[in-house]
């Protein structure tokens, strides 16, 4: 089951841990106050900005809707954790953010050629 966090309207915990302690409000909030510099999907708008968030993650930033402001997240940490966060507003106006994908990016053990 994905995780949902609430917006800033509602969102208590503002720290930006690794990939489980993310939060993808405040992190979205610091990516839409910089431009963005990559074009990811070759439509000819830069649309996406990535960064180290300062705890051990590479954060990648995107603005699919072109209006303006993230609503897509993903976040890869130095242990290869990773997890995607896409931002939702429900009818009667509240934000949320929800966890659409994570795993691990790594070697899959269970294919090592390696013998012990």
């Amino acid at each position: 089951m994905a995780d949902t966090f609430l917006g800033p309207d509602g969102l208590g915990d503002q720290h930006l841990g690794g990939v489980d302690a993310f939060d993808p409000a405040s992190t979205a909030a610091w990516a839409d106050s910089v431009d963005a510099t990559t074009d990811l999907d070759g439509d000819g708008f830069r649309d996406t900005v990535a960064f180290d968030n300062g705890f051990g993650a590479l954060v990648v930033a995107t603005d699919t809707d072109l209006d303006g402001l993230t609503d897509r997240l993903t976040a890869v940490a130095d242990d290869g954790e990773f997890g995607v966060w896409e931002f939702h507003r429900e009818l009667d106006g509240t934000p949320r953010w929800d966890r659409i994908d994570e795993g691990t990016i790594g070697i899959d053990e269970s294919h090592s050629t390696e013998h012990k």
